[in-house]
């Protein structure tokens, strides 16, 4: 269980890197946003590895866990593809900001290795939630195909700010399957 300083810390680094990625956060700049010394900081996340590494391991499971599960029953596949874009849509929606492991997806060579192996998880998590949501679909789609879609009209959104790519992905998906 973190205290709420540690939370307070890793939801600014949080927002700090979907808008920026991991070259954004500082420990200062973190400090100075919550009021605190930076070594306060740094007995929390002793490095920025750490701090980076956490920050990526508690969005993946916030994000996966708040798909709720992928094959309930009285849903469609078509459904859970709506749910899944409705994720993606929330996220846009704070701050229009993107996800954060497309983020630090798009930089995996050069993050900490313990960080980027968070994003891989993730990745791989939300291929699992994907497949399993899409079971009994009549159009077969691959899960990579469902996130680069979604991830795409993501950047889109965020560049342009204009949330509209990120609806336009959600008819296209639900319309395959």
């Amino acid at each position: 269980m973190s205290s709420d300083r540690e939370t307070q810390i890793l939801d600014f680094a949080e927002r700090a890197m979907r808008k920026g990625g991991l070259d954004s956060v500082s420990f200062r700049d973190v400090a100075a946003a919550i009021g605190i010394k930076s070594a306060s900081v740094h007995y929390h996340f002793p490095t920025k590895a750490d701090l980076a590494e956490r920050v990526t391991q508690r969005y993946a499971e916030r994000f996966i866990a708040g798909l709720g599960a992928p094959d309930l029953p009285d849903e469609t596949p078509a459904a859970r593809l709506n749910r899944l874009a409705d994720a993606y849509q929330t996220a846009y929606a704070l701050e229009e900001s993107t996800c954060l492991c497309m983020v630090l997806g798009s930089v995996a060579a050069n993050i900490p290795g313990a960080t980027s192996n968070q994003v891989r998880h993730f990745y791989d998590q939300l291929g699992q939630w994907i497949a399993a949501a899409l079971k009994g679909s009549a159009t077969p789609v691959s899960p990579a195909l469902v996130i680069a879609t979604l991830q795409g009209a993501m950047a889109l959104a965020v560049a342009t700010g204009d949330p509209t790519p990120l609806g336009d992905a959600r008819d296209h998906l639900v319309s395959t399957v």
